[in-house]
């Protein structure tokens, strides 16, 4: 119901979010190694020519990746003790007896244990799914197949379009019904028309899966086919009135406010009174991203055989619940997602049913978690270095040297307004009334599907509750919400290699500095700086400092343009604008309030490194990681953050204190001119 691409996370590498470690054990016999890992560094790689791999590179060489995982490193680590952390406390609880029904721990271990049945889950084959499958062979015409989608909608399984509830851009104090375009099962509209052979074989794969989703239902061989092919084309259709990822990026282009006379013109032959009355919406008007294409789709159903249609919402009726199905379902599922991967071998099953378990009831796991990992310390260390890095902000603000006076004080304003969020919510969700039996997997997940739809249709029309988070507890990484203007850091990510209880200001102002500094700069990137201190969309600058800013903004588009990530794939400026500016920015900003320390200002080496040394290496070791082509591939078309490499490369690039750090040349690889280098903030 919320869609999380209006949040500014950290580490979405590769479409995966990533969950939390173990919080840190202090051991007074034996004193920590050195956070920074020196075994690590390349030697025959000049930091000056690639720091990247003169940080990491030794250990890029000597490291396997696991058969299943698309990538390992820093964040990977983490996700693997996270999941074992999160089993411990699952497999305690669903061994329990007598735990009281409707309780948290009854719901979180017995929903696990349902994931964790297996022979049950197969015995059942696709019956849980039966009356479903029996009401869509049903649906006689075009308008049946709008009353399915609202059915499965309030069954919590979306199909066709994006619908959900989330702040008006335009009035943050207020939830409104939001559409936006959707309904494809490839990654994005682009896979559906370019010719690339890659690209061409996972389109040939995601056909494959569709064909076998079929046959598990009970098509014969060449009607399987025939259905799946008509997904295709129906998918197609819709592909064709859908925005690419980079035009999806334009806050001002996807928000259109319409009412119901304009939506009726929109598509004529649907009544959208009666569409909103039926998704349990009761408003005269609703904000269409992108009105082209709700025009297109109902063309598209209005034009291809209902029959298509009824493929359509079959498929993605099993697809939704694929995680939970028997074997041969999911088998099929990973060997198309696989191409997308690179992955060789599925994940454990222990770690897929824990992280739909944090997937489903987040806060009530979140909730166990926060109690066993994360000390009430940590919370207070946090926000002192959060405070830290604000100040040094606004000392960066108030000495740009490209913004006029009166615009620095509204930008500083906003800086100021930011609501800062660490550890945990305030309050929780209430599961009470989510129903969860230990040996129904799918009905689990209808009821908890159905339970969160439920709770974000009732925030339409109401006030904004400024206290929710859209990440649980136990996820490493962190994001800045640009209608509430907050940024959000939950209890996972204050872990080694982010943070460090007992390393010294370079190490954490190099890691979970950036991290703080990053999310702060979202407000300031090239989507955020559109919101005001509310979070409105409005536009609070002078026509003379936009220009300066795009300017600069600029630069970096054509700087992350001329990165190749893998083979003939070049990192996408456009796509990954907001991202790279709140690396840059994120990173001198952390920088500053490094400079600020005891150490900072100090030059005492430690294991031969300077101070500032230390600070470059703690950030470059943040993004250590080795990635499969294939999941490089799928970063570069789909995600908004640069690859590893890049994402250390670039900004460094940039920050002129790294010159100075590591006598960076005009001869060098990684010099840039300074009229090239982009000083936003």
């Amino acid at each position: 119901m919320f869609n999380q691409s209006r949040l500014a996370p950290l580490a979405l590498i590769a479409g995966l979010t990533l969950v939390g470690l173990s919080g840190c054990k202090s051991n007074t016999e034996n004193p920590p190694p050195d956070p920074i890992d020196l075994s690590a560094q390349d030697s025959t790689v000049r930091a000056q020519d690639d720091f990247f791999t003169y940080a990491n590179g030794s250990w890029i060489k000597k490291t396997v990746i696991p058969a299943s995982q698309s990538s390992w490193g820093a964040f990977y680590t983490l996700v693997d003790q996270s999941l074992a952390d999160t089993k411990n406390i699952m497999d305690s609880l669903s061994k329990q007896e007598g735990l009281q029904k409707g309780s948290i721990e009854q719901q979180v271990g017995d929903l696990y244990a349902s994931i964790m049945d297996s022979a049950g889950i197969e015995s059942k084959g696709l019956t849980p799914l039966k009356a479903d499958l029996a009401r869509i062979d049903q649906v006689k015409d075009v308008h049946g197949i709008i009353d399915e989608v609202v059915k499965e909608y309030r069954d919590g399984n979306g199909e066709l379009f994006a619908f959900y509830a989330n702040a008006d851009d335009k009035n943050s104090a207020v939830d409104v019904a939001h559409f936006d375009q959707g309904g494809l099962g490839l990654p994005n509209r682009d896979y559906y028309f370019k010719q690339d052979s890659s690209i061409v074989n996972i389109k040939k794969a995601y056909q494959e899966y569709v064909t076998t989703v079929f046959t598990l239902t009970g098509e014969a061989g060449p009607a399987a086919a025939k259905d799946a092919a008509a997904v295709l084309e129906a998918e197609t259709e819709l592909a064709k009135v859908s925005k690419s990822p980079v035009d999806l990026r334009d806050p001002n282009a996807n928000y259109h406010k319409l009412s119901l006379a304009e939506l009726d013109k929109l598509t004529p032959g649907l009544s959208w009174k009666d569409l909103l009355t039926a998704l349990g919406v009761h408003q005269d008007t609703v904000l269409v991203g992108q009105p082209e294409f709700y025009a297109g789709m109902y063309k598209a159903l209005a034009s291809l055989p209902v029959d298509d249609w009824k493929s359509y919402l079959k498929f993605h009726l099993v697809d939704n619940y694929a995680p939970v199905l028997g074997h041969e379902i999911v088998d099929a599922s990973f060997a198309y997602g696989r191409l997308l991967s690179g992955q060789k071998e599925q994940r454990p099953r222990w770690k897929r049913a824990a992280q739909m378990v944090d997937g489903s009831l987040g806060d009530a796991l979140g909730q166990l978690y926060v109690k066993r990992y994360f000390p009430p310390e940590a919370k207070e260390r946090m926000r002192v270095l959060v405070d830290n890095l604000q100040a040094t902000y606004a000392d960066h603000i108030q000495q740009l040297d490209w913004m006029s006076d009166s615009t620095k004080k509204k930008a500083l304003v906003k800086l100021h307004a930011i609501a800062k969020k660490i550890g945990y919510p305030d309050k929780w969700k209430d599961y009470s009334t989510v129903m969860i039996s230990r040996d129904d997997a799918v009905g689990n997940k209808k009821n908890c599907d159905k339970y969160e739809y439920e709770r974000n249709l009732k925030k339409i029309g109401k006030p904004v509750d400024r206290s929710e988070w859209y990440m649980t507890p136990p996820t490493v990484d962190a994001y800045y919400n640009p209608n509430a203007n907050d940024i959000n850091f939950p209890a996972g990510i204050l872990q080694p290699p982010f943070f460090f209880k007992d390393g010294d200001d370079a190490v954490n102002y190099g890691a979970i500095g950036l991290v703080i500094g990053h999310e702060m700069t979202h407000g300031f990137d090239d989507q955020g700086r559109q919101y005001d201190a509310d979070g409105n969309l409005k536009d609070w600058w002078s026509p003379e400092d936009a220009a300066h800013f795009k300017q600069r903004a600029n630069l970096v588009v054509r700087q992350y343009d001329g990165y190749v990530a893998v083979d003939t794939f070049h990192i996408n400026g456009d796509l990954t604008l907001g991202e790279n500016i709140a690396d840059i920015g994120g990173l001198s900003i952390a920088y500053g309030a490094f400079k600020k320390t005891a150490q900072g200002k100090d030059t005492v080496r430690i294991d031969g490194l300077t101070p500032d040394q230390r600070f470059f290496r703690s950030f470059a070791q943040v993004w250590r990681a080795k990635t499969r082509p294939e999941s490089m591939k799928t970063q570069v078309l789909n995600n908004p953050h640069s690859t590893p490499q890049w994402r250390v490369d670039g900004p460094v690039s940039n920050l002129n204190a790294f010159y100075d750090a590591y006598n960076v040349q005009p001869t060098d690889k990684m010099y840039k001119p300074d009229s090239l280098r982009a000083h936003i903030w």
